[in-house]
């Protein structure tokens, strides 16, 4: 795994945490547009941080794009509220495998219920396919009670067919340990 990728992977995980779009106090539940709102916010920060550009919408209606101060494309980024495993509803993947060929990698971001997160995982290597080009996969796994709780945040590296799971952590910030956010009742 290249080096800008690992980067990319570790300051967006950190940043999920900060200006999170709900209070374990006030808030608990955040609309689609909110969490719209917040993958931008991260991957701006993200982008920023590492020294790059981000611009939105751009590119074929890509959700982001990141580049250098030469304009050469680091990497797409799609997000989709929907399951992977609605594959025909779904299309983010198929878009950035078609553009694969133009950065350094791609990422999608997207949420998976943990009753279908294997069928979820599957459906996304099965439309990335064994390809040398890696892309990053954000899955948010929540637990429905009407509503979606959000549970864990895990990063997978595919390239060349084959999976790795790179991180694994809290979705909500106040359930890590130790940090700020913590809920200490």
């Amino acid at each position: 795994m290249k080096i800008i990728t690992k980067d990319f992977i570790t300051i967006f995980n950190a940043f999920w945490y900060r200006d999170f779009p709900l209070v374990k106090e006030l808030k608990e539940v955040g609309s689609r547009a909110e969490w719209t709102i917040h993958l931008g916010i991260c991957t701006r920060s993200t982008a920023d941080l590492l020294g790059y550009f981000t611009y939105f919408e751009s590119g074929g209606r890509t959700d982001a794009i990141i580049k250098n101060n030469d304009e050469k494309v680091i990497a797409h980024l799609e997000w989709e509220w929907k399951e992977p495993r609605f594959k025909e509803k779904v299309n983010e993947v198929r878009q950035l495998h078609s553009a694969r060929d133009n950065c350094e990698f791609s990422v999608f971001v997207s949420y998976s219920d943990n009753r279908y997160h294997d069928e979820n995982l599957k459906a996304v290597i099965d439309q990335w396919g064994s390809v040398a080009e890696p892309l990053v996969l954000i899955l948010i796994r929540f637990n429905r009670n009407g509503r979606r709780i959000f549970d864990l945040m895990e990063t997978y590296h595919i390239q060349n067919g084959k999976v790795r799971k790179v991180r694994k952590q809290n979705a909500l910030p106040w359930e890590v340990s130790g940090k700020r956010w913590e809920d200490q009742r």
